[in-house]
């Protein structure tokens, strides 16, 4: 085990008065353990504000008050209705019985707590960012929970993993401490930023005695370590497990909401003239690159979103000429380097003299966002925060988006995306959406190559792992392991 066993055994004694059952002992004489790799360690010691976020929902320590379904229409979790009290206030009723991992009570007054903070903290998550979100209790089990403005997404944002409801004391030091402090099926008992975390069982847990008795996680990077880990028995589950090492490994293969693209810079030239846009789009292939780079384990995309109609495009034979450009990506996902290589040789037959620069991406975004690249070939969840897809389109591509890195301002896509935006009716408003993205795809700004996929891989005898497509849900009540 890469946890030592002096901190297991802390961790069992840890966790012993909370439940009813204890993780001491072997396999044989009750429930298994489950071992589990992931790819990124925690960055800021799991607080649930940044991207460590979604490792507390992936590993059912914590929940948030709804969740998604697969069509992103909100769905109940700790809360279990909710109604819109007027265009800016929203009422929550949240599910009885539901104890925190410390033994206290879930309240209304312990979700608007946790709201709040999150509201107030820095950075605020961005699911909420620029929404002005307050929470008060209304009740014991009555939250209200308002925004500056009209907002008919707020369940939707309500269900990013940065949300998670934890109990009071865990907002008592200087960051906050999730041990302990969860509604989920396992409890954090033990935590090794560097190697891993131990977790137990929650025999406490609303929905039921999980099937697990608790669960050993190690963070590692390195994606053909994990698929070795694996294929040797050390771990049972290794996630993100990379295409070049599926070799002897049994997987569950998850679509997401997530596209790869070739990004334009629109401020500058080459990619300030449309018709050398153009000339991209027309070099690339995506359903070559879903069949090699990836061989088969991805999706050719026909738009930003899935499920987008394919486009009706008259080609217009632009070539570059020999324009020099810099096309970026990083290496973390480790698929976009052989995505860049042969995105750049299309380039190349289309004139372009191609400078092709791979780093890690926590070296490449302040280039990144500083707009120093003429390209980038980047991986985008368009569902990461609250599943909106005008959201989405608002934040990545309008005038006044935060995270425009194509620099686009065209007034007919803002139009169409204003006009998504003020739709209040779910699939009304997805639909509208969608043909905001045809104003998009119209300006060749943004690419579409693949959709990608998500690949765990598994010991034969595991079962009951989420395939939630939003990547937010893995390890359930439900899983178990023989």
């Amino acid at each position: 085990m890469l946890l030592r066993r002096t901190l297991l055994a802390a961790a069992v004694l840890s966790v012993c008065g909370l439940t009813a059952g204890c993780f001491a002992g072997s396999q044989a004489e009750g429930p298994a353990r489950l071992r589990v790799a992931l790819p990124f360690a925690p960055v800021q010691s799991l607080s649930p504000w940044g991207d460590d976020g979604v490792t507390l929902t992936r590993l059912g320590i914590a929940e948030t008050l709804v969740r998604l379904d697969p069509e992103g229409k909100p769905q109940p979790l700790l809360a279990e209705s909710w109604t819109r009290k007027s265009p800016t206030t929203w009422s929550f009723r949240i599910r009885a019985g539901v104890k925190f991992h410390d033994g206290t009570a879930l309240t209304a007054a312990a979700a608007a707590d946790a709201l709040s903070r999150a509201a107030a903290a820095s950075p605020v998550p961005r699911a909420i960012k620029g929404v002005g979100v307050t929470a008060k209790a209304a009740g014991d089990l009555d939250l209200e929970v308002s925004t500056t403005a009209p907002d008919p997404t707020l369940p939707q944002r309500l269900s990013t993993a940065n949300l998670v409801v934890l109990a009071p004391a865990a907002y008592q030091g200087e960051r906050v401490n999730p041990a302990k402090a969860g509604t989920g099926p396992f409890v954090l008992a033990d935590l090794d930023v560097a190697n891993g975390a131990a977790l137990a069982r929650f025999d406490g847990y609303w929905d039921g005695v999980p099937e697990l008795a608790g669960v050993d996680v190690r963070f590692v990077p390195d994606g053909n370590t994990r698929s070795a880990t694996l294929r040797a028995g050390e771990v049972d589950v290794a996630t993100n497990v990379p295409i070049s090492a599926l070799a002897n490994v049994t997987t569950e293969e998850v679509p997401l909401p997530r596209t790869v693209s070739v990004l334009l810079n629109t401020a500058k030239p080459p990619f300030a003239d449309p018709r050398l846009r153009a000339a991209v789009r027309e070099a690339v292939d995506p359903a070559a690159l879903a069949k090699g780079v990836y061989e088969g384990h991805a999706d050719a995309a026909t738009g930003v979103f899935r499920n987008t109609a394919p486009r009706q495009v008259t080609p217009t034979g632009a070539t570059a000429g020999g324009q020099k450009i810099a096309l970026a990506t990083w290496s973390d996902r480790p698929e976009l380097p052989g995505v860049v290589t042969a995105v750049a040789e299309s380039l190349r037959g289309k004139g372009f003299e191609v400078e092709q620069v791979v780093r890690k991406y926590s070296q490449l975004e302040p280039d990144l966002l500083a707009g120093n690249f003429d390209a980038v070939i980047f991986s985008r969840s368009y569902a990461q925060d609250n599943g909106d897809l005008a959201a989405n389109l608002n934040l990545d591509f309008s005038c006044s988006g935060g995270f425009n890195l194509v620099k686009v301002c065209d007034p007919a896509l803002d139009a169409a995306i204003g006009q998504a935006l003020a739709i209040e009716d779910v699939p009304a408003r997805q639909a509208a959406a969608m043909r905001a993205q045809d104003a998009l795809l119209a300006t060749n700004a943004v690419v579409p190559l693949v959709h990608e996929r998500t690949i765990i891989g598994r010991s034969a005898g595991v079962s009951g792992l989420s395939t939630d497509p939003y990547d937010r849900l893995l390890i359930t009540s439900k899983t178990s392991v023989s």
